[in-house]
């Protein structure tokens, strides 16, 4: 080994101390990576698990503005989506026939649970990603089970309503049938 690289292996070692050094985390939190206690619990158990093993950055990284706008803009189109079905329910309770309307009653109490996942979850998401950023902590930011859960239960209760409908217009013909 040379004294040059002797001399430049200082500074990498040095400057990965420095890059942490404004985190407050000890060396296990280091190298286990952090948020692992706000990454899943009994209320997000969705939340990736794929940051089991963390390494330290060879060199300090840097963080771009643009990846905090990222951050605020993926919370903001989860909110909408969120928020989109919440007034979708509340329009079905409101315009819902009293003649018929424990169908849409049911149709729309199974929106609301899932209209609030989807602000939960948006919410959830956004601040672990700020502190992964804020942190800047190697490692996968994204969340492949989250979209996937809330996706499947909003797919499941879109084809029972579905299914519930194409019952209803049966019956409906059947009876129609009957009448003539």
């Amino acid at each position: 080994a040379t004294t040059a690289t002797m001399i430049e292996q200082k500074p990498k070692t040095a400057a990965v101390s420095q890059f942490y050094a404004d985190a407050n985390l000890t060396d296990e939190e280091t190298l286990q990576g952090c948020c692992e206690d706000t990454c899943s619990g009994w209320l997000f158990p969705f939340c990736s698990g794929f940051n089991d093993e963390q390494l330290a950055p060879t060199s300090v990284q840097k963080i771009e503005p643009k990846i905090f706008l990222a951050n605020e803009r993926t919370f903001l189109h989860w909110l909408h989506a969120g928020v989109t079905l919440y007034t979708i329910a509340a329009g079905i309770l409101a315009f819902a026939s009293e003649s018929n309307s424990v169908a849409a009653h049911w149709y729309a109490m199974a929106l609301l649970p899932i209209a609030l996942g989807f602000c939960l979850y948006a919410l959830h998401v956004f601040l672990w990603r700020a502190e992964k950023i804020r942190t800047r902590v190697p490692g996968r930011w994204d969340d492949p089970r989250g979209p996937i859960l809330l996706g499947s239960i909003l797919t499941g209760v879109l084809c029972i309503n579905f299914a519930l409908k194409c019952k209803e217009i049966h019956m409906f013909n059947e009876s129609m049938a009957h009448e003539l």
